[in-house]
């Protein structure tokens, strides 16, 4: 099976609590991803929910958290086909804040396609997602329903 991967971190300050409830409050990803015009989980932000992501460009996709870890990380799959994209959050607590990775992983047989369709643009955009991120949390925003 084929897997492509893209990758990007960000050192932020703030408090690994914070990040978590922005990864987890979903609805509001738009506020600070250029790439999400919308998104939802029909249901808590914990392992097995389902939701779905209308990108800025595209399709709109089906999402399930795989993995909610309160203050560490906050991962989704998307289904594609027979294949699948896998969407890591990633908080890594430090003395002054957190260092934070997004990855995408590509996997399946239609992992060289999803990379070049994609991928290719998310290695540029993934590092402008983290600066809104970065952004959002020093407003404050995070937590604040």
């Amino acid at each position: 099976m084929s897997t492509h991967t893209v990758t990007a971190s960000l050192h932020i300050p703030a408090d690994p609590m914070a990040v978590y409830a922005a990864y987890t409050d979903v609805a509001r990803w738009s506020q600070w991803d250029p790439d999400t015009r919308a998104a939802a989980l029909l249901g808590p932000p914990a392992p097995g929910t389902w939701g779905w992501l209308k990108p800025a460009k595209g399709l709109k996709v089906k999402l399930q958290v795989v993995q909610a870890v309160p203050g560490r990380c906050f991962t989704l799959v998307s289904p594609v086909l027979g294949s699948r994209m896998t969407f890591e959050h990633r908080i890594e607590p430090q003395a002054d804040g957190v260092q934070v990775t997004h990855r995408v992983t590509f996997s399946g047989w239609l992992a060289p396609w999803l990379m070049r369709a994609v991928g290719r643009p998310l290695q540029h955009q993934l590092p402008v997602t983290l600066q809104g991120l970065r952004q959002y949390l020093a407003t404050g925003a995070a937590g604040h329903s």
